[in-house]
């Protein structure tokens, strides 16, 4: 057998070229694996940075909740509702301080604003175990929720201006800049603001029930759903109307793109007796040619002729160019709360732009309401000294998915107004709302 001599040279270039391709992979094989470990870490952190944005947002949420609960105790008249306030005010503030921990931050950075909110917790729990077996509310007490009060009004305006910073892109939480002057007021939770705003009574009332004005109602096709939304907006300027699919939440409807004469809208319409769910406006409106209380009667008519019946203004905001309205229908007098529709008007022409219906398509059936067991003086006087009466009426409103018949006492405690809904059976103060005002509307919380 024959031996073969491969030259020097040509065995050293072959393994040079097994050790490049060894090589080669080698690098391929780490840039693979780092490659991975940064797709993990970006992960991991952009993990980390969603527990955080959504603590941050619980956190503002709740100590706006806790500061709307204070200003409420120092005006509620009965210990049941000041109770439900209290056990109210402790469950916020221990979810805030469970959020507060998730933040990017030291210790040291918030130890000012933990200790607030957990003595701000803790007087609540005590207040209300105390009231529950029999106290009542001292001089003292008053005092404390007084300063509370002042305390947590300023600490959720300051969270809102810090949440405002960090919305527009500022990087509050990072290590470099997070200091005493970047994270106030979570590092000194003081100072004088005025409180923040809400939308009009009861406007978050139950929605997530049967639709009960649907019941029994023929199913309607796709082009008679499409003909009862042309009909619901009307003719007046050109109307496009074109299908773009089926929802079922909160209940199954044909959904649709409209084009209404310069106006762009998304419109839902039920597959169940073919009623307009929702309008929604996607065009900006800036031009304001009307009055708000014009634009509240063009809305007013509007419902009207849409066969909702009579409706009551219950309040409105506006936002550019957009009034948008909260309807409560009447009944007999009574303003029935459960039933609100929200509508929107363009201040440009009239045109309405938006609707809302759930509450009214959940609730409005046929009532045969009770006659009140008090009387409207009656009811003026279950309120807390601290209120003086201004006005009563008698209303529904919503609570833990009942419904029950109340006065509506407009009350002022000297520079306040303050809304407190007292049952009209048993004197009970169901709910209390202070109302504010401001260049756009008026608002309660």
């Amino acid at each position: 057998m024959q031996t073969i001599h491969l030259p020097e040279a040509l065995r050293d270039r072959d393994w040079a070229r097994a050790g490049l391709v060894t090589l080669a992979m080698l690098l391929a094989a780490v840039t693979v694996f780092a490659t991975a470990q940064a797709r993990q870490l970006a992960e991991a952190n952009a993990r980390l940075d969603a527990v955080a944005q959504k603590a941050f947002y619980e956190t503002c949420e709740l100590t706006e909740g806790l500061a709307v609960n204070f200003r409420k105790l120092l005006v509620a008249g009965e210990a049941g509702q000041r109770q439900a306030l209290l056990n109210e005010a402790a469950l916020q503030a221990q979810g805030a301080m469970s959020n507060l921990a998730l933040l990017p931050l030291q210790q040291d950075t918030v130890s000012a604003t933990l200790k607030f909110i957990n003595q701000a917790g803790d007087f609540s729990q005590a207040l209300s175990e105390k009231l529950a077996s029999g106290g009542s509310v001292t001089p003292e007490d008053r005092a404390t929720l007084e300063s509370l009060s002042e305390a947590a009004a300023s600490f959720s305006v300051g969270l809102a201006r810090l949440l405002d910073r960090y919305e527009r892109g500022e990087a509050v939480f990072t290590e470099d800049i997070a200091d005493d002057a970047t994270l106030y007021p979570l590092t000194n939770p003081a100072g004088e603001y005025p409180v923040l705003l809400y939308d009009g009574p009861f406007s978050d009332g139950r929605t997530d029930g049967d639709y009960r004005t649907l019941e029994g109602l023929p199913e309607v096709t796709e082009s008679q759903a499409r003909a009862a939304l042309a009909a619901f907006i009307g003719s007046q300027q050109p109307l496009a109307i074109v299908l773009t699919g089926e929802g079922n939440a909160p209940v199954a409807c044909y959904e649709y793109e409209v084009r209404y004469g310069d106006y762009r809208m998304s419109a839902g319409v039920t597959k169940r007796g073919g009623q307009t769910l929702y309008l929604l406006c996607e065009s900006d409106v800036e031009e304001v040619s009307l009055s708000p209380a014009e634009a509240v009667d063009a809305a007013e008519a509007f419902l009207i002729s849409r066969g909702y019946g009579p409706a009551e203004m219950s309040y409105y905001s506006q936002f550019g160019g957009i009034l948008t309205v909260n309807f409560a229908p009447v009944l007999n007098g009574v303003v029935l709360y459960p039933d609100l529709v929200k509508v929107q008007v363009s201040l440009r022409d009239g045109t309405v732009i938006g609707l809302e219906p759930a509450g009214y398509l959940m609730n409005h059936v046929d009532r045969t309401l009770a006659l009140p067991a008090l009387s409207a003086s009656d009811a003026a006087q279950r309120l807390g000294t601290a209120l003086t009466p201004v006005d009563a009426r008698l209303c529904v409103i919503p609570q833990n998915g009942a419904e029950f018949l109340c006065y509506e006492v407009t009350a002022t405690d000297g520079t306040s107004t303050f809304l407190a809904y007292i049952d009209a059976m048993t004197g009970v103060e169901r709910e209390l709302m202070e109302v504010v005002s401001d260049g756009e509307g008026a608002f309660v919380m």
